[in-house]
């Protein structure tokens, strides 16, 4: 399950990360940050010059397409 903090903070399940990772990378570079925690979804955070609309849209089509992908 992944979980919005904010608009430009979200908590990231492993089934999702690779997907939103790269997605987010593609779109904000390095204004993204990507903090793993042991046992705890990935927490992403974008930096403030970031659009939270943007980043927000991103993200959740990231997350959707991620869950509804089979692996290959």
């Amino acid at each position: 399950m992944c979980t919005f903090h904010d608009d430009r903070t979200v908590e990231v399940c492993d089934v999702a990360i690779g997907r939103v990772r790269a997605e987010l990378q593609a779109a904000f570079g390095e204004r993204v940050r990507f903090t793993s925690r042991h046992g705890e979804p990935t927490l992403v955070e974008a930096t403030a010059d970031v659009d939270a609309g943007e980043f927000t849209g991103v993200a959740r089509r990231a997350i959707d397409a991620a869950q509804t992908t089979p692996p290959r």
